[in-house]
């Protein structure tokens, strides 16, 4: 028999950020008031009772900033997808570091460039963010 030791972090997160019907529309500063959470460790994308792709997208910002006016330059700094009718997870092991705030939308839309609004998956996408220190 094989035996192979190694290191498990003491905790997996210490924060657990919950949207249950992920929209179009982001979630801003989701860490607010949270002492616990500058980096990202983990995040899933429930999927299974949509039948096209989502693609979950966030923005170190205290607000998601859509592309309009002077904010047209602004970009993702995180977009994950997720296959229709799957589940998936993401892991981090050392940790998105998230200084200024951390701002998520989901959407179907397929496109990478920013937009002024975004296609909702229609509310039956789950996200859970898990994060810590």
């Amino acid at each position: 028999m094989a035996v192979t030791k190694s290191n498990i972090p003491a905790r997996l997160a210490q924060t657990l950020v919950l949207d249950t019907s992920a929209t179009g529309e982001p979630e801003n500063n989701i860490f607010v008031g949270v002492t616990l959470a500058d980096k990202i460790y983990q995040v899933i994308i429930d999927n299974s009772a949509v039948g096209a792709a989502t693609y979950v997208r966030a923005q170190y910002a205290t607000t998601y900033a859509k592309a309009s006016g002077a904010l047209a330059t602004s970009a993702d700094d995180l977009r994950l997808y997720a296959p229709a009718n799957k589940v998936v997870t993401y892991i981090f092991p050392e940790g998105l570091v998230v200084t200024t705030g951390l701002s998520v939308l989901a959407t179907s839309d397929t496109s990478d460039t920013h937009a002024t609004s975004y296609t909702d998956p229609g509310d039956t996408v789950i996200v859970k963010i898990l994060g810590g220190t």
